[in-house]
């Protein structure tokens, strides 16, 4: 019975609590809406002797509403209960009245004083005080590495004389030798001085006691004592002439700064190579019935004896060859390009005075006896490069993707010759069935075509 009294009670508690809140939200929803000027809702609900009410009403902006005391109407009412005024608010809160700071005058040295006084004496002994004491040094700022003290200038111990070499004079070494691709200087080291410390400086040719056939324009030099070093100078070429056999001779008698004779003359020979082939152009096919030929060396050539050399062959015929014009080079892009970034009068440009065969292998031969500009060696072997002739265009390759196809794969036609980008018509190529969004592109012998494609279907 009890139980049930309290939960009633508790529910009554409840409802009256939630009716206050709806209520007070109605009100301010009225009075934000209803046109007139003064609105005032009332509600009372008694529960227990307990009386709400709530009253609103519009009235001037906040500022001129807010004062310690309620209105009349609200001092009139002698009902308990809670009474609620709203008015406008301000934009901006009031600021602040700020408060008075208080005077202030400070002590005179007597009044000062008299506070001074008021603390104990400050007991000290002699060691409180004491004479400031600075270093009579500043200490050097730390530094890396380690300080060696020495005298200067250093004493210089006289060093022994190096022990030289009595009996005949012999030859140690000499470089280059025998067959080398290149030759930059020639070297001769003996096994006694063979010349003062005085005189390392450049000597002419009478003052070296080796003798180089041909003879060729160079400077020699002394490198020490002992080594001879002959470099070759020229304005074409900063190395020893190729395609030339040079030999070395240092005579019998030869004597040293010490008294050493050479006992037997001393030889050897150096080779350096006939003209090789370094790039030649065409070098890939397939090519035009008359197209223009390159060819460049290692080394400095006469073109029009080089041209005597070589040979076109297409077909078991020989074709006969001819010097190209200026002309005829600056309208061959690539061969234009080869010769400008070639070394000065090592190429040549030449054409066959007929047009080779269509659909043929063609063979350049290049010597054997293909004459230099710098010696007179010759080549002994035939150097050659071929290409082929453009034939009938045909599909040499289709393929969907790299094999598996799968949808939106491109697919893929080489032909054996490259196309004319110029004359090429998409129209020429015809899909079936249709490939929405198709793409062709030209990429010389080969057609790319892009689109999408579907899964389970033939084109």
């Amino acid at each position: 019975m009890f139980k049930h009294i309290g939960m009633f009670k508790h529910i009554g508690r409840t409802m009256q609590k939630r009716l206050f809140s709806t209520t007070f939200s109605l009100l301010m929803i009225l009075s934000l809406v209803a046109p007139q000027p003064l609105l005032q809702a009332t509600h009372a609900a008694t529960t227990g002797g307990d009386t709400l009410e709530a009253t609103l009403r519009r009235t001037a902006p906040l500022q001129d509403v807010v004062t310690p005391a309620l209105p009349a109407e609200a001092d009139s009412n002698d009902q308990p209960g809670l009474h609620i005024v709203l008015g406008e608010g301000a934009e901006q809160p009031t600021a602040p009245a700020q408060l008075p700071v208080a005077p202030a005058t400070p002590l005179d040295a007597a009044q000062t004083q008299q506070i001074i006084d008021r603390l104990p004496a400050l007991e000290t002994t002699g060691q409180d005080v004491q004479e400031l004491r600075l270093p009579t040094e500043s200490l050097p700022p730390p530094r890396t590495g380690e300080t060696i003290t020495e005298t200067f200038p250093p004493q210089q111990d006289e060093a022994a004389a190096p022990a030289v070499e009595s009996g005949p004079l012999q030859v140690l070494r000499y470089a280059p030798e025998g067959e080398i691709p290149l030759a930059p200087f020639l070297n001769v080291t003996f096994n006694q001085p063979m010349a003062p410390l005085a005189t390392l400086q450049q000597l002419s040719a009478q003052d070296v006691p080796v003798k180089i056939t041909p003879e060729v324009p160079g400077v020699w030099k002394w490198l020490g004592t002992r080594t001879l070093s002959f470099e070759y100078e020229s304005d074409a070429i900063d190395r020893f002439p190729m395609a030339t056999e040079f030999t070395v001779e240092i005579p019998a008698g030869t004597e040293s700064m010490t008294g050493g004779v050479l006992e037997q003359a001393i030889s050897w020979t150096l080779r350096t190579p006939a003209p090789t082939v370094q790039s030649y152009y065409p070098n890939s096919s397939p090519q035009p019935r008359d197209p223009l030929f390159y060819v460049q060396f290692d080394q400095r050539i006469d073109p029009a004896a080089v041209l005597e050399t070589i040979g076109v062959r297409a077909q078991g015929q020989r074709y006969a060859v001819r010097m190209a014009t200026e002309d005829e080079i600056a309208a061959d892009a690539r061969v234009q390009k080869l010769s400008e970034s070639a070394p000065e009068s090592r190429w040549l440009a030449f054409r066959t005075e007929q047009q080779l065969p269509a659909d043929s292998t063609i063979a350049v031969d290049i010597g054997p006896g293909t004459p230099s500009a710098e010696g007179p060696l010759t080549t002994e072997k035939v150097q050659s490069f071929s290409f082929q002739t453009y034939g009938p265009l045909r599909v040499v390759e289709s393929r969907c993707g790299y094999g598996q196809c799968p949808p939106f794969s491109p697919f893929i036609i080489r032909f054996n010759n490259p196309l004319d980008q110029d004359a090429f018509d998409e129209s020429w190529i015809s899909i079936e069935p249709e490939l929405p969004g198709a793409v062709i592109n030209n990429f010389g012998d080969t057609l790319q075509i892009q689109g999408s494609t579907q899964g389970r279907t033939t084109y």
